[in-house]
């Protein structure tokens, strides 16, 4: 296991020279928005199948999807009433802001460091649920909040947005090589491995690219809303699911920091598209990624949950 102070420490490096990076103008956050294409269809996809293929699939396993998208699921029912007296582009936000996570761009890279490849089954486990909760609740309820026109047959669409995104892809390939036994050529996996290896380097250059928070105080107040239920139910969930789980520690360590994790990436991509205040979900995700590097820094090395 890695020093945490060094996990941390280094991705905080990488990240602030993603982010000086765009401030002297070398790369525009449209160019990020190329290079998240770019990591979804390759390096990310590359790493849950490398991932999956390696692993000890075990039964307990199937309790971190169900445990994220019910957890996601009651944040959004909570939010949706919390937040009824808000204004429509605002209240959709505030209650996309609510559920789901962020592991593909910004936790992987550091449990990865610190906990190696059991950790990061259990956190691609945990992404499996959160999928269903970023693309299915937090989709319909963008398009419920919509001050565009509505789209038509939208539990189709949805359902083709899951099936082709490459990540769920690789981990049911995956999964299914482990379960069969099926063994892959040693030049594909060296392939496969090294792509898979330039993932923590670009999702760290993302975060620092990404990051910019330009708020009004109206709206840091909004921000303070979401993250205080998010963060609030999050420590009182992965608490309860700590001390009662009859699983692992490295199990409920996980479990518990993946509870705290940021604002999913998909609430601006939603917010853009269906015309709700984008501002106010870009300073969701960025204000989220802050608070959740120091809380996870702090659990992982002053409460020693790096345990697996």
């Amino acid at each position: 296991m890695t020093d945490p102070n060094i996990v941390f420490g280094s991705a905080l490096c990488v990240i602030a020279i993603g982010y000086a990076l765009k401030s002297a103008g070398f790369i525009q956050e449209h160019d990020g928005k190329s290079l998240s294409k770019f990591l979804m269809h390759t390096t990310f996809p590359a790493l849950v199948f490398s991932t999956m293929i390696r692993v000890n699939i075990t039964w307990d396993l199937i309790y971190l999807p169900l445990i994220a998208m019910f957890f996601g699921m009651f944040l959004s029912f909570s939010a949706f009433h919390l937040f009824k007296n808000t204004e429509p582009e605002n209240r959709g936000v505030m209650t996309l802001g609510s559920a789901g996570f962020n592991l593909g761009i910004f936790a992987y890279p550091l449990i990865e460091g610190i906990f190696g490849i059991q950790g990061l089954t259990y956190a691609i486990m945990f992404d499996l649920g959160n999928s269903v909760v970023n693309f299915f609740v937090n989709y319909g309820m963008g398009n419920y909040f919509s001050r565009g026109p509505k789209k038509d047959n939208i539990a189709a669409h949805i359902f083709k947005r899951i099936i082709s995104l490459p990540p769920l892809q690789a981990m049911v390939l995956g999964v299914v090589v482990n379960v069969l036994q099926i063994k892959f050529p040693v030049f594909a996996l060296d392939i496969i491995s090294t792509i898979a290896s330039g993932n923590k380097p670009i999702v760290l250059l993302l975060m620092g690219i990404y990051f910019s928070v330009r708020l009004s105080k109206k709206s840091y107040y909004r921000v303070f809303q979401v993250l205080s239920l998010r963060y609030a139910m999050g420590f009182l969930v992965g608490g309860i699911c700590f001390y009662w789980l009859p699983f692992d520690l490295g199990f409920r360590n996980l479990l518990m920091l993946c509870l705290i994790l940021p604002v999913g990436m998909t609430v601006i991509t939603y917010s853009d598209e269906l015309n709700l205040n984008t501002p106010l979900a870009a300073s969701l995700v960025n204000i989220s990624l802050v608070i959740s590097f120091a809380i996870m820094w702090i659990m992982v090395s002053v409460f020693h949950m790096s345990a697996i």
